[in-house]
């Protein structure tokens, strides 16, 4: 046992009691918590001891222990759990023995790459019951990201407040939310108060002095949000304030704040206008510190990452069920579509899309939508950044079951993304529409949306001979996410010898992009996909048997546990993910005498283990 944990143990036993439970409307207890700030830091080293050492054991887990990364819920054990190789020796460290949580804030390193990390853990009887975490890897997308290996915390956060300067909990929150409301729709009005000389660190950069990011334009904290800098953040939402040290005069608060892109520039208050850094919607999750004295805001650490737009926290909202493999049902024989009818209906959705006008849709009474894995009012999202949509799409059709996929590109502010769409008709209605979209920078292949062509075979009639059953094409399919999943060159389904496959425009299947292995089947004998640990969320949602089409959605996670493997051809070969990350795809298979011999998929990276909105409804 480590001289830490030790100390935590000894701490436990003397301050943690058992109280008793009956206790005031919304509070856990009515009695506060009996582990001190003391205790509260003990049980914080045991939690990244067995982080650095991944071994659960030696800290004091609860049996019920909640764990979420970047706002998935998932296995204590998964994730940054899988992939870390240390922690940093020091961090910034907050804790408030009233609430039972406490806040940390640091560096990893995962496979020789640093990355920011930002935890909160919540304690209760001695045990470690909750753990909110957000990391920051190197982003591919415009963000502050200094060097993890330099960073370092303002000492202010560490000094305890003299009572003078000391303000009372809720007085503290408030500052802390005021902070929020000026950042949300940003256009020159404060709503908190600041130290004249406060100052910000986002991801290990200074946002408020130097030339980097806001800095660039503005110094300092109040002089930034009254020239309205931070205009494009639409809302910042789900606030909440789970530690506050008085005597420090700290506020830690986590979030998100949505960047809609509605529009692409904006005017600050002296007049200049702004061009906005992305295109497109996308929400950024933060945990940030707050240092307070005398009632204003001296001092701001942050870390965040992109993560789906509009995507909640699971502390907000409860998650997504999961669930078996799914397909779709078929739809009653006096509301059915035919195909034209479904085709109409899909390119008729995407010119409202294109023209910000949902009233032209015709909606079913109730309707669900999704983008990228996340629950949203229509309107929200794409809606409000789509300006043109592809004029030569690839149609799909599934009559049976009235859905129709769409895959094609849509601009966004000129702009040009990859976009998948599952659309699901009743009646001549629209209830359900599911939407992949990726955009340029993401991770992964990337063709030139510009020159997006589909193959021809996918709108091919087949001849009679050639086709399948719907439960065998639907199998084949299976097999291949089978075949996918840790890939260790054993075949689970059947390809044509001429199988070529497409991701997000790019041909992936004659050694541009991944492997030099050339051909459908050669890559899986190779044991290419080692890598990816689970396809889950499987869903069969459109099969058309005189074309020998399945549409088909899944989520393929890579838990970057490992840096190297050997192919089945005894090579030695080096694992391209680097963290724990996952796909979300809506894929699209051309069968053709019991054999796979197309395919063409669109997908976008979503933080690790994120779930479909669909899997327990469809």
């Amino acid at each position: 046992m480590s001289v830490g944990t030790r100390a935590m143990a000894l701490w436990v036993a003397l301050l943690v009691t058992a109280g008793a439970r009956a206790q005031a409307p919304g509070e856990p207890s009515a009695v506060y918590p009996s582990c001190n700030r003391i205790c509260l830091i003990g049980l914080l080293h045991s939690y990244l001891d067995a982080l650095g050492h991944k071994d659960r054991a030696l800290a004091p887990f609860a049996h019920d222990v909640r764990y979420t990364e970047n706002n998935v819920e998932m296995p204590l054990g998964e994730g940054l759990w899988g992939s870390i190789g240390s922690v940093s020796p020091t961090g910034l460290e907050v804790a408030d023995p009233a609430t039972g949580n406490v806040a940390w804030f640091g560096t990893v390193q995962e496979h020789g790459n640093g990355a920011f990390l930002a935890l909160r853990l919540k304690v209760a009887d001695g045990r470690i019951t909750e753990v909110e975490s957000v990391v920051q890897r190197r982003p591919t997308h415009p963000a502050p990201f200094g060097d993890p290996a330099k960073l370092q915390h303002d000492p202010a956060f560490q000094e305890v407040l003299p009572p003078a300067q000391r303000r009372e909990r809720e007085r503290l929150m408030a500052v802390a939310n005021g902070y929020f409301s000026t950042v949300e729709q940003n256009d020159g009005q404060l709503f908190t108060a600041f130290d004249p000389d406060c100052q910000r660190t986002e991801n290990g950069i200074s946002t408020t002095s130097g030339a980097q990011g806001a800095a660039a334009i503005s110094q300092g904290c109040e002089s930034q949000f009254k020239l309205g800098i931070y205009r494009i953040n639409k809302r910042v939402r789900e606030r909440r304030f789970p530690i506050i040290d008085e005597e420090r005069g700290i506020v830690v608060a986590t979030g998100f704040f949505d960047h809609a892109n509605t529009f692409d520039s904006y005017q600050t208050t002296d007049g200049k206008v702004h061009a906005t850094a992305l295109k497109w919607p996308n929400s950024i999750s933060l945990m940030e510190a707050f240092k307070i004295r005398n009632g204003l805001i001296y001092r701001v650490e942050v870390v965040f990452t992109y993560v789906p737009y509009f995507m909640h926290s699971p502390y907000a909202y409860p998650p997504a069920a999961a669930g078996a493999a799914r397909t779709a049902q078929p739809a009653a024989d006096n509301g059915r579509c035919d195909r034209p009818c479904l085709f109409a209906l899909a390119n008729h959705y995407m010119d409202a899309l294109a023209a910000h006008e949902p009233g032209r849709v015709p909606w079913a009474a109730t309707v669900r939508y999704t983008e990228n894995n996340v629950a949203m009012m229509i309107g929200d999202g794409v809606w409000g950044a789509a300006t043109a949509r592809d004029p030569n799409p690839l149609l799909l059709a599934d009559t049976r079951t009235g859905t129709v996929g769409w895959y094609g590109t849509v601009a966004e502010h000129g702009q040009l993304s990859y976009y998948a769409m599952r659309m699901k008709v009743d009646h001549h209605q629209v209830s359900e529409v599911e939407v992949i979209l990726d955009r340029k920078g993401d991770s992964g292949p990337w063709g030139d949306p510009e020159h997006f062509t589909h193959d021809p075979a996918f709108t091919t009639q087949l001849p009679a001979a050639q086709r399948g059953s719907r439960q065998a094409m639907i199998a084949l399919v299976d097999g291949y996410f089978n075949t996918v999943q840790k890939n260790d060159g054993k075949i689970h389904t059947r390809f044509d010898p001429e199988c070529a496959r497409e991701e997000n425009g790019q041909i992936t299947t004659n050694g541009s992009f991944g492997s030099d292995a050339q051909g459908c089947e050669a890559q899986f004998k190779l044991g290419t996909f080692f890598f990816v640990d689970r396809v889950r969320d499987r869903r069969f949602t459109l099969v058309d048997e005189e074309r020998g089409i399945v549409m088909a959605e899944a989520s393929f996670d890579h838990g970057a546990t490992f840096e190297d493997y050997k192919t089945s051809d005894g090579k030695p070969a080096k694992n391209p993910i680097k963290a724990p990350s996952t796909i979300s795809l809506i894929e699209t298979f051309k069968i053709r005498n019991g054999k796979l011999y197309r395919i063409e998929a669109i997908f976008t990276g979503v933080p690790f283990r994120m779930s479909s909105q669909w899997v327990s409804v469809n």
